[in-house]
């Protein structure tokens, strides 16, 4: 046994991790037993690891609520710096994850303990960014806590930066990551509503929402990927517990429910009615949470893009090609410079010649529509890869619209549309 600080005895060790060492100890002003934190002695020499540990103790140390470890004391002397919490001798929700699937008036207990944990922690402006089953401890008392805090962020002003470490690389844990947290991005509280969503479905399947050998590939599937719905793993699952899990689980953060409001519904106090579509084909049923529940109150849920614009331009666009065509299988002539009439001029060929010119017209009419509808429908798409699709579309349509209009300028001044006009009439 050993004495820290002359007030704490090691007593044993409780777990190891990749920057710290967690040990039971006895408070010996208090006869009491704790849980201290302790740095490895080759991380406390780093000043970042020991930024975060700081940090970690004092993110804790605001967040005083029932499922939350609370912390009792903190020094950060090296060269041993160790951080005091409530000692939970009841393990981890991992050996609950083992007796999977559960059932779902369990899970939802288990749910609504570490939702009003996170609730709290949201409304005090901090997210937690590695939320798991070996983060979620039982208490002393056999309540659940939410643990760990050491990747914890404050919500306020976190969303300018990437989730990304010093050395480039994700935080948190591959299995539990939310699809921005996969990306690279920067993430809010609906993260941890994700990881949430992964520990609801482990609990009530047995399975993660994905699995395989390589964890990194597991993580990042989520980013274009939906995983299957629970109830192909328990198909007596109630149709509320698969929406609330697959409202957890979709793609878009915004999208996702607050925890204040998923403690709302696991408590009961709100209805979760499925409304099923008959014609519907996609994976996902067509359940839905009400949307004062799905919709935050600071950021307006992506309404999708839409394709009406895209039809219309795709449809101008048609139309002036065939009356260009039409002018030029009349015998119109073209150049960069415009259009080349025949000499003399016949009715046919002026007619030829208006058809070429209005065809000019309408094609640049559909390009301008198409970069309208690429650069607004832009920030409506929820992955990145369509937002620089459309951005992309939204530049090339706009170039090729300005060629288009400085042609038709010059066509209209070389064949004297005006001239074309009389000759036809």
């Amino acid at each position: 046994m050993t004495d820290l600080g002359g007030r704490y005895r090691l007593e044993a060790s409780l777990g190891r991790g990749g920057t710290g060492e967690v040990f039971r100890a006895r408070d010996l002003r208090l006869d009491r037993i704790v849980a201290i934190k302790m740095l490895h002695p080759w991380v406390a020499t780093d000043e970042d690891a020991h930024r975060r540990f700081r940090r970690e103790a004092t993110t804790l140390a605001q967040l005083r609520h029932p499922n939350i470890v609370q912390v009792l004391d903190f020094d950060d002397t090296p060269p041993a710096p160790f951080l005091v919490q409530e000692h939970c001798g009841g393990g981890t929700l991992v050996h609950r994850t083992a007796d999977a699937p559960l059932p779902w008036p369990e899970v939802a207990e288990i749910g609504l303990a570490i939702t009003r944990g996170l609730a709290h922690a949201h409304a005090s402006g901090v997210t937690h960014r590695d939320l798991k089953p070996g983060n979620v401890l039982y208490g002393d008392d056999g309540h659940l806590r939410v643990a760990d805090f050491g990747l914890a962020d404050v919500l306020r002003g976190s969303t300018d930066q990437a989730d990304l470490t010093d050395d480039g690389s994700r935080v948190g844990s591959p299995e539990y990551w939310s699809p921005e947290q996969a990306a690279g991005l920067a993430v809010t509280e609906r993260a941890d509503m994700y990881a949430l969503g992964c520990i609801l479905y482990e609990l009530a399947t047995g399975a993660l929402p994905f699995e395989g050998s390589d964890r990194i590939e597991v993580g990042t599937r989520r980013m274009h990927e939906d995983p299957p719905l629970p109830t192909q793993f328990v198909p007596d699952l109630p149709p509320e517990a698969e929406v609330l899990i697959m409202s957890l689980l979709t793609r878009a953060p915004e999208r996702r429910p607050r925890a204040e409001d998923v403690a709302r519904l696991l408590a009961g106090d709100v209805p979760i009615v499925p409304e099923h579509d008959a014609a519907e084909t996609t994976r996902i049923p067509a359940y839905e949470i009400p949307d004062t529940l799905v919709a935050p109150h600071d950021a307006a849920p992506r309404p999708g893009v839409r394709s009406g614009g895209i039809r219309a331009g795709v449809v101008l666009l048609a139309i002036g090609v065939f009356l260009m065509g039409i002018g030029i299988a009349a015998g119109v002539g073209l150049t960069r410079a415009g259009i080349v009439r025949e000499q003399p001029l016949s009715r046919m060929g002026a007619a030829a010649g208006l058809s070429v010119a209005a065809g000019a017209i309408v094609i640049c009419l559909a390009l301008a529509v198409i970069a309208l509808w690429a650069t607004r429908n832009r920030d409506r798409a929820d992955m990145r890869i369509v937002r620089l699709a459309l951005g992309t579309l939204a530049v090339i349509a706009v170039a090729v619209c300005s060629g288009a209009i400085v042609w038709t300028a010059n066509a209209w001044i070389t064949v004297g549309v005006s001239t074309l006009w009389r000759s036809v009439q």
